[in-house]
């Protein structure tokens, strides 16, 4: 949970990655008119403010939007040459928010000169002197009141706002869900058996969690090239990039290592064998670091560092399914909103996930070892089966569990004007209406959601008679005007 104004992109490493354009078609086809890729690209665009000279002029790409996007300031020698093994192993370098996805890019990120470019830095801090606009902070919403409003919390107090027109949930694939369901709304039989009065019976909320798994661990030494013997380091250290010199570098000239992203300097989308290749529809995702310190990673990670040298010229690359077949749950644990609901992602369910992984990996050597692995043959897809179920990770991209659909789908949530099924006057905003996860990080899309929703409820607010309402609790001393 992002508990800060911005929420995850707050957090992130910052990758732009939008998806693929069959991504958004297929939402359409599942029964969500407007959603296709031609339908939802304006909404990419508008948010954004291109600074990559070569794409200023693309037509998938725009300038003046409020979240700035950018390469990222400094480039890890080493990062040229992963991104030329691309181009060896037969790849295109491409921009991979344009007109083809598959290929190695030099990454887009969510930066302002070269440092993070928030969604409250984007968004918010733009609209802050807006009369109408009071951020409520340390706050907890409890409860929907389906007579348009909200039970929120500031430390002991409880508080409650009414809404004229209708409420936005934007809590996130995992609160998004539990606040549903707390409120009433979701699967029957379970909320019976938490104790909460049913409301609305929505089999759909908190089913549907996707997330992309990710395989670390892949770790390697190298040596750098003789025309890269010089005093600028090859790969990232963090030891020996952080220095009192490259602070100052920073601090003072706005330049240097400390601009650097050394867990995504460089991306690619390919394709495994399963894949169709003439399609442009890759199955694999791959991000390239410059570091392999163990910063992330785990105790599997720092025993292989430790083996490998853990201040030798290392990199690390990361794989991912952008479009698992697996699905996973969120349950509550309790009617109580503050405990944490049950979390169940369910990774490698469908075992085809795990082949295409296996299937990429085999070709890979690793400087990981696993010692429960040991009694399984390397190279061999059992080890890489282990491998895979010992060192997957979430790449907290969680998604789908409040997903879009007709009415008649029964486990759909929202329509496609991202209005709940049954209940009037609430809609849900965030990644947890995408029917299906996205083919890449899911900051951009989000973002774009959030472009297209504004529109839907300026064009519905059309359509009512009484006049906009301004939000505010019982007690106004609770609400700091953003600002």
């Amino acid at each position: 949970m992002s508990k800060v104004l911005g929420g995850s992109s707050v957090l992130n490493v910052m990758l732009h990655v939008r998806g693929n354009r069959k991504d958004y078609d297929h939402w359409e086809q599942l029964g969500n008119p407007g959603w296709d890729y031609k339908s939802v690209l304006p909404y990419f665009k508008k948010s954004e403010d291109i600074r990559i000279e070569e794409l200023k002029n693309s037509p998938y790409h725009n300038t003046g939007g409020h979240l700035t996007v950018e390469h990222f300031r400094y480039r890890t020698p080493i990062t040229n040459y992963l991104i030329k093994a691309g181009q060896d192993m037969g790849y295109d370098i491409v921009d991979i928010n344009g007109p083809t996805q598959t290929g190695f890019t030099f990454s887009q990120a969510t930066i302002r000169n070269g440092l993070r470019c928030s969604t409250a830095k984007a968004f918010l801090r733009s609209a802050s002197k807006r009369t109408n606009l009071h951020v409520s902070v340390l706050s907890t919403a409890e409860k929907i009141l389906t007579a348009h409003g909200v039970q929120f919390r500031v430390g002991s107090k409880l508080h409650k706002v009414n809404a004229n027109r209708e409420i936005i949930l934007s809590a996130g694939a995992i609160q998004s869900p539990q606040l549903l369901m707390v409120s009433g709304i979701g699967p029957k039989d379970h909320l019976k058996e938490m104790g909460i009065p049913l409301v609305q019976d929505a089999p759909g909320v908190g089913e549907n969690l996707q997330d992309h798994v990710m395989i670390d661990g892949m770790t390697y030494s190298v040596d750098p090239p003789k025309d890269c013997m010089n005093n600028m380091p090859f790969t990232y250290d963090f030891v020996k990039t952080i220095t009192p010199d490259t602070i100052t570098e920073f601090a003072v000239n706005c330049t240097g290592t400390l601009y650097a992203m050394p867990f995504g300097d460089a991306m690619g989308f390919i394709n495994s064998k399963y894949a169709n290749k003439s399609a442009d529809y890759p199955d694999l995702s791959i991000t390239l670091g410059s570091s392999g310190n163990s910063i992330a990673g785990g105790v599997f990670k720092q025993r292989a560092n430790k083996k490998i040298g853990q201040y030798s010229n290392t990199y690390r690359t990361t794989s991912y399914l952008p479009r698992p077949r697996s699905r996973g749950y969120i349950k509550l644990r309790s009617k109580d909103v503050h405990e944490h609901p049950i979390i169940v992602p369910n990774y490698f369910q469908d075992p085809h996930d795990l082949d295409v992984l296996v299937k990429k990996l085999y070709r890979l050597s690793s400087s990981v070892y696993i010692p429960q692995c040991s009694s399984l043959p390397f190279p061999s897809d059992d080890y890489w089966r282990c491998h895979v179920r010992f060192f997957s990770m979430t790449t907290y991209h969680p998604c789908g569990t409040c997903k879009m659909g007709p009415a008649n789908d029964s486990m759909a949530v929202v329509d496609s004007r991202l209005k709940v099924h049954g209940i009037s006057g609430l809609r849900v905003i965030d990644a947890s209406i995408m029917p299906n996860i996205v083919s890449g990080n899911i900051n951009a899309p989000t973002i774009m959601i959030a472009e297209k929703a504004a529109d839907l409820i300026k064009e519905d607010s059309l359509c009512l008679k009484t006049p906009p309402a301004i939000l505010l609790p019982e007690d106004p001393k609770v609400m700091l005007k953003s600002g």
